[in-house]
Parts: C-alpha cells; structure tokens; sequence
C-alpha cells in the first residue's frame, strides 16, 4: 500500500468497517466497478468517496484532475448530463457522464465518477445509469450515495449492480474528538456531539454556526410551551416553521446558501431537536409509550416532508399530538 492509500481515510470519525474494506481493496488493487453508499445525511459518505477518488486519482487534486467526474447538486440531473449521445450539449459538465466513462484514462490508471444523492436522478436517467453499470468499462470506479434503497428512491436494478456500504451513527465521542481535532472549544464541541445525533458532518458544518446552540434550545422551548398550552399554540407554531420553510427554500432557489454551505431547513432542524428532546424523556419517564410513539411519528413527519406533503399540515397533525401525549 502506498503512502496515499495508507492515509486515504485518515481523520474520518467512525465507520471503521468499511474504512477497513476499502483500504483492503486499495491495498490489493482490487476494486467494485461500482459503489453504493448508504445511510442518512451528514454521515460522511460524500466525504468517504472523495477520499477514495483521492487514492485512486493522487496526480492532481480532484477539482482538477481530467479523470474524475463529480455532481453533488442539489437538484435532479438533467438526461443530458448522462447519457452518451445528449440531445443538448451538457451545461453543468464538460462531458456526460457516458462521454467520460466511454474515455480512457488521461494521466491516472482508471477514471472515476461520484454522483451523490442518486435517488435525485428521475427513473428514466436512472435507466440510463443502470446501462452504464450493466457494460461497465475496465478501470473505472462509480460511486453513488443514498441516504436509503427503497424503490422509491433508488431502482432495485442500480442498488443490485454495485457493492453496497451501509453508513451508521458516529459514537459522539468520536465526534467531540473530530471537533476538538479542528480548533473546537471542549465545551462547544461536546455539545454539538450530543446534537448531532451521530453525523459528523452536520456537527462539522454546525461549527461554523455560532448561533446552533441557541437556537436548539430555543426550539425546546417551543415544543414546551406546545405541550403545555392551548391547541393554538401548535397551530401558530406550525405556521411559523412553515414560513421559515419556505423562505429557507426560495433562498436555496435563487442562488442563496444551500444546505451544503451550512444553512440547515428550519423544519428538519427543529424535528431533530425535538427529537432529542423526546429520546430523553423516552428513557427517563416511568410511562416511555406516550414519547415512544411521538418519536416514532416524528419519523413519520420527516418522511412525509421528504414526500412533498404540505409542511403546514404535517406539522400540525405532529404538533397536535405532541400536545395530547403531554
């Protein structure tokens, strides 16, 4: 193993089982023609794939190398920007995704292709992928992420062509110890370790924002006085997060900050502190069924935002019921 492959994956927190199988693989030059990452946002799987293009790709960094092909966007990828012969000429990509994997390499050995999110891709371009996958070409490496394999994100053909890494929550240690490793106060970093519900990235990002904190602690005050207060409350409340939802959003569309940068949904962030809230009193309550069933409806309500329901209605039916159980 070469220097670079020795410290391909050096100060990534957790996921030391498939550290340890992409370093065997490294090791003996004996690579998937196609990876399949798996696991919740903020895990650190975009981060894992680039360090294994990385010690596949050394020559140059990979914003420059001409063997490494990349889409990490936010939205859906046009069929343009992957089929061989495209109708339009690409706009985000030199080249279409087919168009460099039909190429041999220019200076590396293999050439190597990560899109993120792949369940982004609309069933058709994923057809198109799934061709890609079936004629692979020798020496070179696709690598997809995917916070899940349902058919409804991602086709069951794609998922049965590549060699799937499932991603888990990070010990918070381990995460306080990144923290710390990056010039991060003890104390802060002990607490955003605790919120991050085990995803470094979101606690590596959530550095950056000296405002995280308060406002955790200002949504467990919300959800306070929604379990001790009239049904208005809920109401108001969902109101509000779905206006801060909204401008969260046009902010995303006209070029603002995106999640990537640092700027989190309000609703999603709220949930999630909500949900440590509801943990909490799930294992400290004489009687857990009431939060049980709560946490498991915030799951729900994650799910159903994720589906495009009205985030006004959902979280209100949530809110509602956060108010009942107390």
């Amino acid at each position: 193993m070469s220097l670079t492959e020795a410290a391909a994956f050096e100060g990534v927190a957790g996921h030391s089982r498939a550290l340890r199988l992409l370093e065997s693989q490294l090791q003996r030059d004996h690579l998937a023609q196609a990876y399949l990452f798996t696991g919740e946002a903020n895990l650190g799987k975009t981060e894992v794939a680039r360090r294994l293009a990385k010690a596949l790709l050394p020559e140059h960094p990979l914003e420059r190398h001409p063997d490494y092909w990349e889409d990490d966007r936010g939205r859906a990828i046009p069929i343009d920007e992957i089929r061989l012969l495209p109708d339009r000429q690409p706009e985000f990509h030199a080249q279409s995704l087919q168009h460099f994997l039909s190429l041999k390499p220019a200076i590396a050995t293999r050439r190597v292709a990560l899109i993120t999110s792949v369940g982004r891709l609309k069933d058709e371009v994923q057809g198109i992928l799934l061709k890609t996958l079936e004629e692979p070409h020798p020496g070179r490496v696709i690598i997809l992420t995917s916070p899940g394999i349902s058919p409804f994100v991602v086709l069951p053909t794609v998922v049965s062509r590549c060699q799937r890494l499932s991603f888990h929550a990070v010990a918070e240690d381990e995460i306080q110890a990144l923290l710390e490793a990056r010039g991060v106060a003890a104390a802060t970093a002990a607490g955003l370790a605790r919120l991050s519900r085990g995803r470094p990235g979101w606690a590596l990002r959530a550095a950056q924002d000296a405002d995280v904190l308060t406002r955790h602690a200002a949504w467990l005050e919300r959800l306070q006085d929604v379990m001790g207060g009239p049904a208005d409350a809920a109401l108001r409340l969902a109101a509000e997060l779905d206006s801060a939802h909204l401008a969260w959003r046009n902010s995303e569309r006209w070029g603002g900050p995106t999640p990537e940068e640092g700027m989190a949904d309000p609703l999603l962030e709220a949930l999630g502190s909500w949900q440590l809230e509801l943990r909490r009193r799930l294992q400290h309550d004489s009687r857990p069924g009431p939060w049980a069933r709560l946490l498991e409806l915030s799951y729900d309500t994650i799910g159903y935002h994720e589906q495009n329901v009205s985030p006004r209605l959902n979280l209100e039916c949530f809110l509602l019921e956060c108010r009942r159980a107390s």
